[in-house]
């Protein structure tokens, strides 16, 4: 009885999947809540990257996320983001074709010989992932103690691949995402911003696109501590002075931007108000067993 239960609730939890990307404007982009509210793509610029054989990522309350890959930064994010973007015209799982060249436009980034060099490494690197997220949800109606866990537990990226099997670079690259990485984007679960703002920091700027990822998830953002947001964004300034002063230049950039109003830090805690703004409504995501697709 208790195994039928079981199978019951993961054929429910299977018909709830999305097979398909929500389908948002063009000129906007979309993450998953639970992949911003963190170091999974961490604030760190030009240092070595580090390999983490199991980490714990820095994130929210309510969330639990475990990594194990190359360390990903703001790069990695920009073009997972664009993937994902690709991807939202397909049922996931069949594979997204695109010319370097096409990519290195929709990201805004120069075009020459190490330009796709770097976007190579970047889609190395996602299909080189393992990352578990546990989201705990409260249940409505009960009590404090009384919560669910979902989730996502697998690669960024399943496959990439720009050459063939005989070593001949492929005029059109290939990248098949996990058909699971749906669970990320249930309702109320992924955040929807202009692709135009991300642009206008430029690559130059990893803490302030960090903040920008990670505010849009936010509707109200909360006070933070300045030493939450050294510990949630992974960091590498030299010391609690030196993040200080980058975190006032990444939040200035952000007001440069429009993107937010305003910013006061007080008593080593920073206030925020975000420039009021509306997103059209992404069409919703079909229901059904990614597996079938």
């Amino acid at each position: 009885m208790r195994e039928r239960a079981k199978t019951s609730g993961r054929l429910k939890e299977m018909e709830d999947t999305p097979v398909q990307l929500p389908m948002w404007e063009d000129d906007t982009r979309a993450l998953p809540n639970s992949l911003a509210r963190g170091a999974l793509f961490t604030a760190a610029k030009s240092e070595d990257r580090k390999y983490f054989k199991k980490l714990n990522v820095a994130s929210l309350g309510g969330l639990e996320i475990q990594y194990r890959g190359e360390e990903l930064r703001q790069d990695d994010a920009s073009v997972f983001m664009t993937l994902l973007h690709l991807a939202r015209h397909f049922p996931l799982g069949q594979p997204i074709h695109f010319t370097a060249y096409s990519m290195l436009k929709e990201l805004g980034w120069s075009i020459n010989k190490a330009e796709y060099q770097h976007l190579k490494e970047c889609c190395d690197r996602l299909s080189a992932t393992n990352v578990t997220v546990a989201i705990e949800k409260r249940i409505t109606g009960k009590g404090p103690g009384d919560s669910a866990s979902s989730g996502y537990a697998g690669s960024l990226i399943r496959s990439f691949a720009w050459r063939d099997s005989e070593g001949q670079q492929l005029s059109q690259w290939c990248v098949l995402l996990e058909p699971k990485i749906a669970q990320l984007f249930s309702e109320n679960t992924f955040s929807l911003f202009a692709w135009s703002e991300r642009k206008l920091i430029g690559g130059r700027a990893p803490l302030a696109l960090w903040l920008h990822s990670f505010l849009i998830t936010h509707r109200e953002p909360l006070p933070i501590s300045v030493p939450k947001y050294y510990e949630l964004s992974a960091s590498r300034a030299k010391d609690m002075a030196d993040f200080r002063r980058r975190l006032r230049a990444a939040l200035q950039k952000l007001v440069d931007i429009k993107f937010l109003k305003s910013f006061i830090i007080r008593n080593d805690v920073v206030y925020l108000t975000r420039t009021p703004r509306t997103m059209k409504a992404p069409t919703p995501a079909l229901l059904g067993d990614p597996a079938l697709v």
